[in-house]
């Protein structure tokens, strides 16, 4: 079983190959490479696009490497075989409700699921899943239970601000913003406990 996340921004070149590949590479380290599955798409794309140059910077700074990223547009399909859907911004959350509006309980922006996910508190041990696949959807349901305790926040503060045309401390400031996202979204979470 996997958990599968899928990342969305507007043309799949600078957010959400940067937040996929900095969310597979965290998932990995906390469960040993198993169970979650990142995978990234754009809203509007212009083309087959690499990654951008700056996001491809940050990420060799980051994490020692790039993996390669050619850019894809959003489909059904990719929100229908997605566990949690998280977009850069509440315009990229609404074309993925409009396209397929079963998603709805389970698309978020990324810094909105944070925020949720910083109400549910650590569990004990034992209290949660061992599986990471089942911790993944396990932790939604928790984040989803938590929303009616949150105050609501200005909405630009869901938003993730795009770097798009920006300089590379824009891509490294994006990129601060999704590590502090992605940190505080797998903070409930364990590694993965080998079966008895």
């Amino acid at each position: 079983m996997t958990f599968r996340v899928l990342m969305v921004c507007t043309a799949n070149h600078c957010r959400s190959p940067m937040g996929e590949q900095l969310l597979q590479q965290a998932s990995a380290d906390r469960f040993g490479g198993a169970g979650w599955s990142v995978d990234s798409a754009g809203t509007r794309i212009p083309g087959p696009w690499p990654i951008h140059p700056h996001a491809a910077t940050v990420l060799t700074r980051r994490l020692g490497h790039v993996q390669p990223h050619t850019s894809q547009a959003l489909s059904r399909a990719l929100v229908g075989a997605a566990d949690l859907v998280l977009t850069a911004s509440r315009r990229q959350r609404g074309v993925v409700v409009s396209a397929v509006p079963a998603a709805m309980g389970r698309a978020f922006t990324i810094r909105q699921f944070a925020r949720l996910v910083d109400a549910v508190p650590t569990p004990a041990s034992g209290a949660r899943p061992a599986d990471p696949a089942d911790q993944g959807r396990w932790l939604l349901t928790e984040a989803k239970l938590a929303r009616s305790s949150l105050q609501p926040v200005p909405g630009d503060q869901e938003d993730l601000p795009d770097p798009m045309g920006g300089s590379l401390a824009d891509f490294e400031l994006c990129a601060d913003r999704l590590q502090d996202a992605i940190d505080r979204i797998l903070r409930p979470l364990g590694p993965a406990t080998p079966p008895a």
